[in-house]
């Protein structure tokens, strides 16, 4: 069979041929190139292809059976051009096979590019290889092209210079796959990533206003290389760098400078002495004039008062001009203060205000606050989506925005602010959605959450405390429902969903010691009013001992408590006050290290807690503050019972304990840049006695020192943390009756994952403990610092490891160990 091609029939006609004679399979024909006739495609085959759909062969060239088409046309050339555009070809040719009267039979005779068998890396680590291949992409049996090699030197090449390595070299050496049977190719990438270039200078030109250090610090990511500056890299990444220019010109924008401008930079790699290449970036900046707020007048509002507004603005003649404080202190103000918030709070959702500048005069600027204040909207439907495992009423009983009720922005803040406390959500991704109808004067809102924690915590931890190794594990459900116990479907692997929380707890040292507690709280008791109760129970037991040189010897802790808890509307809604009764029963034997060393004692309190807690979210509080004052009280039973307590046994003096005992704890958290939190806490604790001819009680007894594990509590103690010194190792023989506590912390986040948030932090710590409150001395401390990092992760908790060193010798300490490695389990270093 003989082929006609077309390619040669056009080389003929630009030859000067008028026509020529084909001879094809049935039929002779004439091709004039003066008279085209038209011809029906009756088919086309496609060959030399194999591996392709011929069917997408043929559409993608545009010619289509039984199609009419004129010959000579272009339609040949244009569908050689379609397909060669696909990239995946390296020859292409159409031929006329057969010609039956006005209807021609065509093939596409193709040679394809090879594809890819596989391909490697030489030069880099496995590691970096690794991450190479995710970011190339590419994959076995895709067509080798010029422009796939462009791409991956491409990528690979950004890859290592958003790493510091400018001077990346990639040769790509392709070679046949003689193993394969099909046309196929193996590319090898051969890196030569060079040596890291970091910024070495950043000039400045043109500025006087600010300084060339004040202006590279508001470049949040584009810094100069320095040797001390660990926490920041000093590359050069393209988004980075022009997110930094934004800055600089938002900080002149703030002083007053509106027209300042970044006329041009440029950027360039320099040797240096040290035969290692730096980038230098060279930025020419235009300040302008500084311009000042003149005259701020307001139009369209009823509701305040002109002067009401320009208070609440907190801006006067004569400021300098800043767009970013004026838009906050109408829209948004964190604290509250802002414009928007006045109307918003009070239901006015559809109000608006736009700061118009009505007069530029000289370096004044005169602004109109034009108000749209609107009608005033009442809350429609409230739904929430997302909750995949806790139950809606959980949810809505903490909402402070009600159906029917005026809309308020505060309402919506605050009700984030209590699904973030429920600890259950991605506080990160709570989101309001609010949906507004102007016609119906109604909002609808839709709280769109992520449900990120199971409700599951298991705990384990180990210490040196007492002079023995603790472990102690437990296993916290802080989302239970007791309602679903006997549903034997909700035991996956516990009943979850109704905000309830158990908690059990186990410690032990291997052999002498053992101690269990067992927790339950509901927080809405009834399901309708904010009222809590919890109740609990624990048993510790200590028996025979090398620690003490005695026979028969024994210490057993039973106890029991139970509270109910309330939220109080007054002197706001962020107080709490919960009252309770506790009893412990001691029982000691041979215990020489006590004040009674053989009897029983029974502790029979009444517990009282006030507190206020406004902090804007647990795991990783950025705002807000904490405050408890604990009471323990019991009946003063020397007082009423007319007993010469000279006389008695100390077992008939300690029958039934009596004391007061005063806790208070506080803490203020400050963002003060980004994520960069500053925490301050302070902590006192008292414990009292009603008659002097008693001594202090010798349970209840506060130890000082150390990471502040509670496991070890054989004399009902209370462990307090302080970081740089051994467990206990600040507290007298016999434990204290007063402490106080100071701790200052600069916290980082590294990551705010739900499934595993983790921060850093340095701490600066000080404390002490008295046996005696006339001794107690609030600033006579004992000192250290270090650092720290904390892991939350939902199913074990907040963990910590800090690493302290302490600056003064503990009770009795000659030669000591400065330097102290510390573990804390849910925030027992606090």
């Amino acid at each position: 069979m003989k082929k006609l091609r077309y390619i040669l029939v056009l080389v003929m006609m630009l030859s000067g041929f008028a026509g020529v004679y084909a001879q094809t399979e049935g039929e002779l024909i004439y091709i004039d190139y003066y008279s085209p006739k038209e011809y029906e495609v009756g088919d086309i085959i496609v060959t030399g292809a194999d591996h392709l759909d011929h069917t997408s062969v043929i559409l993608l060239s545009g010619i289509s059976v039984g199609e009419k088409i004129m010959i000579p046309s272009d339609k040949f050339s244009t569908a050689i051009d379609k397909l060669w555009k696909q990239g995946i070809f390296e020859d292409i040719h159409i031929y006329i096979t057969k010609v039956k009267g006005r209807t021609i039979f065509l093939e596409y005779a193709l040679k394809t590019k090879p594809r890819l068998s596989s391909f490697r890396f030489e030069g880099v680590s496995r590691s970096e290889g690794d991450k190479i291949k995710e970011k190339l992409g590419i994959a076995m049996g895709d067509v080798v092209t010029d422009n796939l090699k462009t791409n991956c030197t491409n990528i690979i090449h950004d890859y290592f210079a958003d790493k510091g390595y400018y001077n990346a070299k990639t040769e790509i050496i392709e070679k046949r796959d003689t193993n394969s049977a099909r046309k196929e190719s193996q590319l090898t990438f051969k890196i030569d990533k060079g040596k890291k270039v970091r910024i070495g200078k950043i000039q400045i030109n043109g500025n006087e206003y600010l300084s060339d250090s004040k202006i590279r610090r508001q470049m949040k990511n584009t810094k100069e290389f320095r040797w001390w500056r660990i926490w920041k890299s000093s590359r050069l990444i393209e988004d980075e760098y022009k997110a930094d220019k934004k800055l600089v010109i938002e900080k002149y924008n703030n002083e007053g400078f509106r027209d300042a401008a970044i006329t041009w930079d440029t950027t360039y790699v320099r040797s240096t002495d040290s035969k290692r290449d730096e980038i230098v970036i060279n930025m020419n900046i235009y300040e302008g004039k500084k311009y000042f707020f003149r005259d701020i007048t307001w139009v369209g509002n009823t509701k305040y008062s002109s002067k009401e507004l320009s208070d609440r603005l907190r801006i006067n003649k004569g400021d300098a001009y800043n767009k970013e404080l004026l838009t906050r202190n109408v829209n948004y103000d964190p604290t509250g203060k802002d414009i928007s918030s006045l109307y918003m709070d009070d239901g006015y959702l559809f109000f608006r205000v736009i700061p118009t500048e009505i007069n530029i005069e000289n370096d004044s600027i005169d602004i109109e606050m034009r108000i749209y204040e609107g009608t005033q909207a009442r809350i429609g439907k409230v739904d929430i989506t997302g909750n995949t495992t806790t139950n809606d009423f959980v949810i809505r009983r903490e909402l402070k925005t009600i159906p029917g009720q005026l809309f308020s922005r505060d309402d919506v803040m605050r009700s984030i602010r209590e699904i973030q406390q429920l600890g259950y959500f991605n506080n990160e991704k709570i989101n309001p959605k609010i949906d507004p109808n102007i016609q119906s004067g109604t909002v609808d809102i839709t709280y769109e959450l992520m449900e990120e924690n199971s409700g599951n915590q298991v705990s384990f931890s180990g210490g040196w405390g007492g002079g023995m190794l603790l472990l102690q594990g437990g296993l916290v459900l802080t989302n239970f429902s007791a309602r679903k116990i006997f549903d034997g479907s909700a035991w996956r692997p516990f009943p979850v969903g109704d905000g309830q929380r158990v908690s059990i707890s186990l410690q032990t040292n291997g052999s002498y010691y053992y101690g269990g507690s067992l927790s339950f709280t509901e927080p809405w008791l009834g399901g309708r009013k904010p009222t809590s109760l919890s109740a609990g129970v624990y048993y510790t037991y200590q028996d025979d001992s090398y620690y003490y040189d005695v026979s028969n010897y024994h210490i057993k802790i039973l106890g029991a408590s139970v509270s109910l808890g309330k939220r109080l509307t007054w002197p706001d809604d962020y107080f709490t006050l919960v009252q309770g009764i506790k009893y412990q029963l001691y029982d000691v034997k041979n215990a020489t290290s006590f004040i009674m060393s053989t009897g029983k004692a029974n502790n029979l309190a009444y517990t009282i807690t006030f507190g206020r807690n406004s902090v804007d979210q647990p795991i990783y509080p950025r705002t807000g503050s904490e405050f408890t004052a604990e009471g323990a009280f019991t009946f003063p039973y020397s007082l009423v019972n007319g007993k010469d307590y000279e006389q008695l046994s100390l077992q008939d003096k300690f029958r039934w304990l009596e004391y007061y005992k005063i806790n208070l704890r506080a803490g203020w958290y400050l963002n003060i840049v980004d994520n960069l939190v500053l925490s301050a806490r302070s902590r006192f604790g008292f414990l009292g006695r009603y008659n002097n001819d008693i001594d202090y009680s010798p349970f209840e007894r506060y130890y000082l020192g150390g990471d502040g594990l509670t496991g070890y509590a054989l004399d009902g103690r209370e462990v307090v943390s302080l970081r740089g010194y051994e467990a206990s190792a600040l507290a007298p023989e016999n434990g204290a009756t007063a402490f106080d506590k100071f701790t200052m912390e600069l916290r980082y986040p590294i990551t705010l994952n739900p499934a595993a948030s983790v921060y850093v932090l340095a701490f600066a710590e000080g404390g002490n403990s008295w046996s005696d409150l006339n001794s107690f001395s609030p600033f006579k401390m004992y000192r250290s610092a270090g650092v720290g990092i904390r892991i939350f992760m939902q199913m074990f908790g907040l963990i910590g490891f800090d690493w302290g060193y302490g600056f003064d010798p503990a009770f009795g300490e000659i030669n000591r160990s400065k330097g102290h490695f510390h573990i804390s389990l849910n925030g027992s270093i606090d």
